[in-house]
């Protein structure tokens, strides 16, 4: 990623993974072979939400009551040592920012993984966890409870108010002042991994190109051969400074193709994210298009009028638009264009 996002705290929508969390680790986990289920296990707002989505006529789909019932007796007929390395399981996906840096003691776990366990469960938690943010998210008996997606992006992007995906910050994200808003990218895919749905460091508003056009469900984790990988955090807190250069291989600047261009990325320290970050959301591509785009050549030409207008040297141009560029990387594309006009200079377009 370019930049990270800052998580934003203490929001009441968080309440539903922590509802999750209670379900999992307090009632289906602890689930007694001798105590047969009744609702009355459930913690009390827990209870009164699944039985007040179980009385709405207007609800057709059973999302809580039956779901949480089924899994329950399948968690009977486990033994102590399954039971605890589901809780294992459970934890280590939700501990998004451990598994992305590769920490050890974390792993990954896998619908593929909990398939091989128990493939009833499977099929019980994948329903489950999936219809927690496709359906249960939106229920009114939720939202009186959580507020709505809506408003956590409001306050979200008032927080991160830079206005660019920052996966590849070519495009813009929707901000506080327009009804619409950009699409919660589930980092770890729902369709691969359980258990982490609705955890919001999981999600993060990205552009529809890097979300559905590149990413879609591919493996943060693990590459197309299956083999552990890192990968850039959503809500990294640590800084860090991406490094972009361009070379260009051709003197006919304006007739660019992407063969003519080289991109290398750093720092070092971060190669391995960077080489996941590439290879999910297709950045060296996109960037090669951007240098041949109609907007590389006004990058160009906006040089050459300014110093008509002005009766400048085009150097002094040139390093006056690098500095613009360092001062507001991420406005109309600076990060990209300041290596561009420095490939472009190294082949003495400006001189």
């Amino acid at each position: 990623m370019l930049f990270p996002y800052v998580y934003l705290p203490n929001h009441s929508i968080y309440k539903l993974q922590q509802w999750v969390d209670q379900i999992f680790l307090d009632v289906w986990c602890n689930a007694n072979p001798s105590v047969e289920y009744n609702i009355d296990l459930l913690p009390d707002e827990i209870k009164k939400i699944t039985l007040e989505i179980y009385n709405d006529d207007k609800i057709k789909e059973d999302y809580f009551y039956g779901p949480i019932e089924r899994v329950y007796k399948i968690f009977q007929s486990m033994n102590q040592t399954e039971k605890n390395a589901l809780v294992k399981n459970y934890k280590d996906n939700n501990a998004i920012e451990d598994l992305c840096k590769g920490t050890a003691g974390y792993t990954p776990f896998l619908y593929s993984d909990l398939d091989k366990l128990n493939a009833t469960l499977k099929i019980e938690l994948e329903k489950f966890f999936k219809s927690l943010f496709d359906s249960v998210i939106n229920l009114k008996a939720v939202q009186q409870r959580i507020g709505t997606i809506n408003e956590h992006y409001k306050e979200f992007v008032k927080k991160n108010s830079k206005g660019k995906c920052p996966v590849c910050g070519l495009l813009p994200i929707d901000g506080q002042y327009v009804h619409t808003r950009d699409a919660y990218d589930h980092y770890l895919p729902k369709s691969k991994y359980p258990f982490s749905s609705i955890n919001f460091k999981n999600l993060a508003p990205i552009c529809d190109k890097c979300n559905k056009g590149n990413k879609g469900a591919n493996d943060p984790l693990h590459d197309k051969n299956g083999n552990r990988r890192k990968s850039f955090y959503a809500y990294n807190t640590i800084s860090y400074k991406l490094e972009i250069k361009i070379q260009i291989n051709t003197l006919d600047i304006l007739k660019l193709t992407p063969q003519d261009i080289s991109i290398t990325f750093g720092p070092a320290n971060l190669s391995d994210e960077i080489r996941t970050w590439n290879e999910l959301f297709g950045i060296e591509e996109r960037y090669k298009a951007k240098c041949c785009s109609e907007d590389a050549k006004y990058w160009l030409t906006q040089i050459t009028d300014e110093c008509q207008n002005y009766g400048l040297a085009p150097n002094v141009i040139f390093q006056g638009k690098l500095r613009e560029a360092e001062k507001s990387p991420y406005s109309e594309t600076n990060f990209l264009r300041k290596p561009f006009l420095e490939a472009c200079d190294a082949q003495n377009v400006f001189r």
